[in-house]
């Protein structure tokens, strides 16, 4: 059933509102309504149920002008607490964030490289956040929803996972399954789209209202932020750039395509050939079953010609798509992180190359900013519980479980 208009714009507002503070730290009532475009009449008000509900402080005074001196609002850190789960093909991250956005608690449970069943993915990411609440000694009522980051297709709205390569699942809800278990509110997203609200909420995308975010995992991901909002496209699987093609003559990729992106530069990518060139003796590898993807940037950074190469190609075929983000989106930053960065100029001395010989001096990267980012698993929860950080945005925490 559609929410009354007039509820419908009290929520935009309250929203309004608390975006302004969360960007500005501390801020007044009548910089707010300036900032928003709110009369200060209504700005007065919301900010007053804001405070009774607990998500907002009057925190200190601001500097003396002459007059009144304004009191200045703040998010209160203590109004809310989330979850936020990601899962990765190794491990399940957990996290508690509060109304901030800084982690308080954090958990992680190890997996093993195989197919999981839904059902079991599940229940282990129950037992994981069940442990991180108690290890913290929080109770459950405390935590007003869960938001749950996957790398995989996934339809934000109705939690559907089109397709998690890691497990090989097709059209499951995993969003479904742990809401019934833990009876709370729960939200599902990609990955990189989750990693881009990180950005959005916590990091360099504060206060940019276009961006981008580069994963560079086992694929490569992609979260688009359009003037200010996620992009999730009509079936919330917009930002595929790992599945762009670049040559379709290339090597198979996990889609079913040949030549993607994330068929040279995703983690996946450079493993297969790291291990195709110990078999073939390019490369002296103690155990070509057994080594890890910081073995092969060890290996390539301390000379292995072949290794190197490797690298080096991902590079260049990760230059050529960005060069493509620019000239399509004109953000004004793009932020590249994930467990690949690790290769460091291996990686991005030929991205950078490239982008300078494919971008036209008419879309040229003078206007965007690159930036590589070290990655932790924690940035990725916290991404998640940013998900329910929004929806806290709209409406009073006691009504979230509600207005699902």
């Amino acid at each position: 059933m559609p929410m009354p208009v007039r509820n419908l714009m009290r929520a935009i507002n309250r929203s309004k509102i608390l975006e302004a503070i969360r960007t500005a730290g501390m801020i007044s009532r009548i910089d707010i309504a300036r900032t928003t475009g709110l009369s200060q009449a209504l700005v007065t008000g919301l900010s007053a149920d804001l405070i009774k509900e607990g998500l907002i402080i009057e925190k200190q005074s601001g500097e003396y002008e002459g007059g009144r001196r304004p009191m200045l609002l703040a998010l209160n850190p203590e109004g809310a607490f989330v979850v936020g789960v990601n899962l990765s093909i190794t491990e399940i991250s957990v996290v508690i964030v509060n109304f901030e956005g800084t982690v308080v608690a954090s958990y992680a449970q190890s997996l093993a490289p195989i197919h999981h069943s839904v059902s079991e993915i599940a229940d282990s990411v129950v037992g994981a956040i069940q442990a991180c609440i108690w290890e913290a000694n929080f109770a459950k009522e405390q935590i007003s929803g869960v938001g749950i980051g996957i790398p995989g297709l996934v339809d934000h709205d109705s939690g559907n996972i089109r397709f998690l390569p890691n497990y090989g699942w097709e059209n499951v809800n995993l969003k479904e399954l742990v809401q019934s278990k833990l009876n709370h509110p729960s939200y599902i997203d990609n990955s990189s789209n989750t990693l881009a609200l990180a950005e959005q909420w916590f990091g360099e995308g504060k206060g940019v209202d276009n961006f981008l975010v580069v994963t560079i995992e086992n694929g490569v991901g992609l979260g688009v932020v359009i003037n200010g909002r996620i992009c999730r496209g009509e079936e919330g699987i917009a930002g595929e750039f790992g599945h762009i093609t670049i040559d379709p003559d290339g090597p198979d990729c996990r889609c079913g395509k040949k030549g993607c992106v994330e068929a040279y530069a995703g983690n996946i990518a450079i493993m297969r050939d790291a291990r195709q060139a110990a078999l073939g003796g390019q490369w002296d590898c103690e155990d070509p079953g057994r080594f890890t993807y910081e073995d092969v940037v060890r290996a390539a950074q301390n000379g292995t010609d072949v290794l190197r190469r490797l690298f080096n190609r991902a590079g260049l075929m990760l230059g050529v798509g960005i060069s493509h983000l620019i000239t399509l989106f004109n953000p004004t930053k793009i932020i590249i992180t994930g467990r690949g960065v690790r290769a460091g100029e291996l990686v991005f001395d030929d991205m950078y190359s490239t982008l300078d010989n494919y971008l036209s001096a008419k879309f040229g990267r003078r206007t965007t900013q690159i930036i590589v980012q070290q990655w932790t698993e924690q940035d990725w929860a916290r991404g998640a519980g940013a998900l329910v950080l929004q929806e806290l945005y709209k409406s009073p925490v006691g009504q979230v479980a509600t207005d699902l």
